[in-house]
């Protein structure tokens, strides 16, 4: 019998794979036992499977899961360059000399840039959330309840962080104040990404997706563009470092991911929806 944990990695893993390997998989883990070494297994191999989503054989549907994943791809990033860029600017404001000019500038850049590019996404979240009412797939949509738990900590953020300083209270008090907001964002980078999975959005619906997604990767990228003259043009510290390597993987992946989508979006074929339907 599959314990809890094993059960919960397994339905981690993208639903295209539980759907295509799911049963032989789950049949695999109660003659090999579930222990700790298996669950951790399988938690890593539905990273990979997030990563490197399954293509079948057929063109067509090929190029649907990879507009499908180049969406969800590109709102990770994005929210990964969300929690950097204003991690960065707090980062800078407790030093005790001044920001360069140019570095400023280029955060401006990059801060409003960013909120384009969600502009962008909440449309087609609003694209997606119309055709979710059509077809009645609300289900698909409950992994955002987990949102709700982890909310309070990026409202209370701001508070938290204003009471930091030196001494080990209040010290506590502001890495929460910066943890809060980083729970947040990795359940709001991942919630989305599940949803766009579980909906399977038809065909027209994830080459605007896609399409748009471009922008966004453009706007991640101003990110990192911003993050890196910081660190060369600063006195750079460790925490700069790490909010510089976290916008360059994201920049990185969302260029090559929105790429790929594009291309998959602009082949002269039409791609089919999930049912078959052209």
């Amino acid at each position: 019998m599959i314990g809890m944990a094993a059960r919960l990695a397994l339905r981690a893993y993208p639903p295209s794979f539980r759907e295509r390997y799911g049963c032989e998989l789950e049949a695999l883990v109660e003659d090999t036992g579930a222990g700790p070494s298996v669950v951790a297994d399988l938690l890593i191999g539905a990273l990979r499977a997030w990563l490197r989503p399954v293509m079948p054989d057929e063109s067509a549907e090929r190029r649907r899961r990879r507009m499908q994943a180049s969406v969800a791809t590109t709102w990770v990033t994005w929210c990964a360059a969300l929690y950097a860029l204003p991690m960065l600017r707090f980062i800078l404001s407790e030093e005790p000399w001044p920001t360069p000019d140019l570095v400023d500038r280029l955060l401006n850049v990059a801060q409003y840039a960013m909120y384009a590019a969600g502009l962008i996404l909440l449309v087609g979240a609003l694209a997606l959330l119309a055709e979710s009412s059509r077809t009645g797939s609300w289900a698909a949509w409950r992994p955002l309840v987990a949102l709700v738990p982890t909310l309070p900590t990026w409202l209370i953020a701001p508070f938290l962080l204003a009471f930091a300083s030196i001494d080990p209270v209040s010290y506590w008090v502001g890495a929460l104040g910066m943890l809060g907001p980083a729970a947040f964002l990795i359940t709001a980078a991942v919630t989305p990404a599940v949803v766009v999975t579980r909906c399977r959005p038809s065909a027209k619906v994830l080459r605007l997706l896609a399409l748009s997604g471009v922008a966004v990767a453009f706007a991640v990228t101003t990110t990192g563009i911003a993050c890196v003259a910081t660190f060369t043009m600063n006195t750079a510290d460790a925490a700069q470092l790490v909010m510089m390597l976290i916008t360059v993987a994201a920049s990185t992946v969302a260029l090559i991911s929105s790429g790929r989508g594009v291309k998959a979006a602009l082949h002269r074929e039409q791609p089919v929806d999930v049912d078959g339907d052209v």
